[in-house]
């Protein structure tokens, strides 16, 4: 009656199956424990202590996932035999070749230690980097996925998965989904990048109606070369003349411009220069790549280089998210 009262006041009772219930969420019992007594036996769980860290394209080797999990079982851990990871490679977004799962690691109940409710818990890590070499993945993509499934291993011969998992188990305090799909993020950091060939779309918008003709533009350095789109001002005082003939937005309250980016290219950097008026400025970039697919790269509103930027201020623009 003792653990039976403990596993009931953590919230949630641990499951490995459930009869046939009805489509409300308790099944038509009026409370939570009733519903676990009736409907589950009782089986194993890891439970979710912390997940963090996240995966980038741009940096595979500084790209960790981190995880403490604890094991549930019905002896209160005692049953916990071992842990195992594994890992596979989804590559349908990039077009990159998928990957079957594989067993990556092997955690023993020797290996953990005992968490803050008695339990036994282990930490464990992942790179990107790691992830691809022992998948032999010599080029990946971003938006692909790194799957990493648990499996926990009892004593007694049975083994708890992603196919035990139920909606209790998923819940704010399990957290326990075995399965934990790591989306390979596009995320570029500010400054000179690896060039990403195919069309570039800006769309700027002037909430004054008049355009970018103060001084406000988008800029982009391919090999060296720069583009700009948008207004001019020399130094030698205010006016819209123009750096490159036709790349300009002089009246109205949007504009749209293309630009590509050619195979080949090595290095790019897009940057943002100040105008007089940078309350009334606003864009957003869209990147269509060579086999056709396009994506959402960066959105700005107003003031794209802070409240107090001065007029010539230039700089790279963050946050941009090319998936390659």
């Amino acid at each position: 009656m003792k653990k039976l009262f403990i596993y009931l006041s953590l919230i949630t009772l641990i499951v490995s199956c459930s009869k046939e219930f009805s489509s409300d969420e308790y099944g038509g019992y009026e409370m939570l424990t009733d519903y676990m007594l009736n409907e589950y036996t009782q089986g194993a769980a890891l439970r979710s202590i912390s997940e963090i860290g996240e995966y980038q394209a741009s940096s595979p080797v500084t790209s960790i996932k981190k995880w403490v999990l604890e094991t549930h079982d019905s002896e209160e851990g005692g049953l916990t035999d071992n842990v195992e990871m594994y890992i596979s490679y989804n590559g349908s977004f990039s077009g990159q070749a998928s990957t079957q799962e594989k067993l990556y690691k092997t955690i023993n109940k020797a290996d953990m230690y005992i968490g803050d409710v008695g339990l036994p818990r282990f930490e464990v890590s992942l790179s990107l980097s790691d992830a691809l070499a022992f998948m032999g993945k010599t080029t990946f993509g971003g938006g692909d996925i790194v799957n990493v499934r648990f499996v926990l291993n009892l004593t007694d011969g049975r083994s708890f998965s992603r196919s035990s998992v139920t909606g209790s188990m998923t819940g704010v305090y399990f957290q326990s989904p075995f399965l934990y799909p790591l989306i390979i993020g596009c995320e570029l950091p500010a400054g000179e990048v690896d060039a990403q060939a195919g069309t570039y779309t800006i769309s700027a918008t002037d909430s004054y109606g008049d355009g970018w003709t103060t001084g406000e533009s988008l800029t982009v350095t391919v090999d060296g070369k720069l583009y700009r789109f948008g207004s001019y001002v020399p130094e030698s005082g205010w006016n819209s003349t123009l750096a490159n003939t036709g790349n300009d937005f002089v009246d109205g309250d949007s504009y749209v411009w293309t630009f590509e980016v050619p195979e080949g290219a090595k290095k790019m950097t897009w940057a943002y220069e100040s105008g007089y008026y940078d309350d009334e400025v606003g864009f957003s970039i869209s990147f269509t790549n060579t086999n056709g697919k396009t994506q959402s790269v960066v959105t700005y509103g107003n003031y794209p280089n802070g409240t107090s930027a001065d007029i010539r201020t230039v700089k790279p623009l963050s946050g941009m998210s090319i998936c390659f």
